[in-house]
């Protein structure tokens, strides 16, 4: 293989690994969850973006272009969308925790793989695993399923352990379809002028997020927990609470918010009000 070659080839596999960041980014946002990414995935499948790696594959595999300066065209394709996604701005960019390296590297051995299996056209088999990147990911959260559950059950194991460590410790969830963090903060601010008070950090509302601020951030002298609760489908609140067991709760709201996922306005009610159903008889809702 010539200097060329080899360097179309480094251009459309860096464009593919940038390609599984932003899947894998999805991935996180989506609680790691198959059903919710695929959701996502439905409606974002047919962009403009995945359609001109397909136009390029064909490119590749049109019999009247020369190989090499097809291979040319589509390193140049990929160079600039590669430009493209450095500048792409995101709400939330990709928190690269040691769960997302562990999915990086997974999808990396299967891609490598899958391009090495192949003899010929191995751009177009790049290509084709930037344009299907999703598949390669899910197949290695599907393989790293029975990791990622003993490690979960390690850390909440272990949270749980803390919490029962502080017997006088008061935990007060918030949750709602919005106003939570601002609440969050406001009731913070307020219980730190007589308690030594910890709340849940930025967007750390998922089980695992809870898990990580107790297990990272928690001090023995803690009074209150203020502790954030988000959820996209019903339990996900449930889920929570069964690790902190909350005193105190506060539904800021019920509103349409991700109806993709709950469907209809009474699922978000009684996800909402799991919080409710979880105080003890002397709690305070």
């Amino acid at each position: 293989m010539n200097a060329y070659m080899i360097a179309v080839y480094v251009v459309c596999s860096a464009y593919m690994i940038l390609n599984f960041k932003h899947d894998i980014q999805m991935f996180q946002q989506n609680s790691y969850r198959i059903p919710r990414y695929w959701r996502w995935l439905r409606h974002n499948m047919a962009n403009t973006w995945r359609l001109t790696d397909i136009v390029c594959i064909l490119l590749m595999c049109a019999v009247l272009l020369d190989y090499r300066m097809a291979a040319f065209l589509v390193a140049l394709v990929c160079l600039a969308k590669t430009g493209l996604i450095f500048k792409k701005k995101y709400k939330k960019p990709l928190v690269f925790t040691r769960r997302v390296w562990r999915l990086y590297t997974t999808t990396a051995v299967i891609s490598v793989g899958a391009v090495t299996a192949v003899a010929v056209y191995t751009v177009s088999t790049i290509l084709l695993l930037a344009v299907l990147s999703f598949i390669p990911l899910i197949i290695a959260d599907i393989i790293l399923i029975p990791v990622e559950k003993w490690i979960n059950r390690r850390y909440i194991n272990d949270a749980r352990r803390i919490l029962r460590s502080m017997p006088d410790l008061t935990v007060v969830g918030i949750t709602g379809s919005y106003g939570k963090t601002s609440t969050k903060h406001y009731l913070t601010r307020i219980l730190s002028e007589e308690y030594d008070t910890l709340m849940t950090p930025g967007s750390y509302n998922t089980p695992m997020g809870v898990v990580r601020t107790i297990r990272e951030m928690m001090k023995p002298y803690n009074q209150i927990f203020v502790c954030e609760m988000g959820a996209k489908q019903k339990g996900d609140i449930k889920e929570i609470c069964d690790i902190v067991h909350p005193r105190i709760g506060i539904v800021t709201a019920v509103g349409p918010m991700h109806l993709e996922s709950f469907k209809t306005l009474d699922n978000v009610c009684s996800t909402k009000f799991e919080l409710v159903d979880a105080l003890p008889s002397d709690g305070v809702a």
